[in-house]
């Protein structure tokens, strides 16, 4: 598969208001979030940061709680905010109802509306269940999370309920075995897998975060370019959220190109 760099990274993030991101998958979407986040209030274009699901806290934004919206009009608010309803006992962010973002979308039609959908109780890979994730039917845009990290690592220490929820193309996995390259490539695509969870209609980026944890680089690489052979992966983003110097590169696919990756 040959592929070329975008430049800026963030060129695929829509900038016009009522449009609905929703982040999926496991293993890096709360720091895809905050860097969105941070893009959008760099190029001053009104937002709302918000979950469907529990989340843990996001710093670095003003946060209200939706019971306080109505006590506020629009222009009181800040350009970019943090939107969640209320706490739980845990302490964790309770995340909105998924008709309350589409309401959202209606009411705050300046703004772009970024939106977590998706839990995996701080595992990088997951095995889905019924009712996730939880999308607004305004959703324009999905990015689509999946850790680099647990390649090389034992497959039931990675994986968000493993042997606790089916996931019949990778039945034969035991918890000690090595997860590979390969099972990422089926946990993605494969039916019951991550492609699978996201509405057929809505367009989708496949984000890697992870780069400074995987030394493998030639099985990455392959990894994306077998990925990339999806008609709805286009768009691969490389992340690195960790550290002093977070790291976004997008890359995008060429077709009937004969260079290989382009820069």
């Amino acid at each position: 598969m040959n592929f070329s760099f975008v430049d800026p990274w963030h060129l695929f993030l829509p900038r016009d208001g009522g449009h609905v991101v929703g982040i999926c998958g496991s293993g890096g979407k709360t720091s895809i979030l905050k860097a969105m986040g941070e893009v959008l209030k760099s190029e001053n274009i009104r937002a709302i940061l918000t979950n469907t699901t529990r989340s843990e806290a996001v710093s670095g934004f003003p946060v209200f709680d939706l019971s306080e919206l109505e006590t506020h009009s629009g222009s009181e608010l800040p350009g970019i905010f943090y939107l969640r309803d209320g706490t739980t006992s845990d302490g964790k962010w309770r995340g909105l109802a998924a008709t309350d973002v589409d309401r959202l979308g209606e009411r705050f039609n300046d703004r772009v509306i970024v939106a977590e959908v998706d839990g995996s109780a701080g595992l990088p890979l997951k095995f889905y269940r019924s009712g996730e994730p939880v999308w607004p039917a305004r959703t324009s845009l999905a990015v689509l999370a999946m850790s680099q990290k647990p390649v090389g690592e034992k497959a039931g220490a990675v994986v968000h309920r493993f042997g606790k929820q089916k996931f019949e193309p990778l039945k034969n996995l035991s918890a000690d075995d090595v997860w590979l390259w390969d099972h990422s490539l089926t946990l993605l695509t494969a039916e019951g897998g991550y492609l699978d969870q996201i509405p057929q209609e809505v367009p989708c980026v496949l984000a890697l975060p992870g780069m400074g944890e995987q030394d493998d680089s030639i099985g990455l690489f392959d990894f994306v370019g077998r990925a990339m052979l999806e008609d709805r992966l286009p768009l691969v983003l490389f992340c690195e959220t960790t550290g002093d110097e977070p790291y976004f590169r997008t890359a995008c696919r060429q077709e009937g190109s004969e260079d290989g990756i382009s820069k």
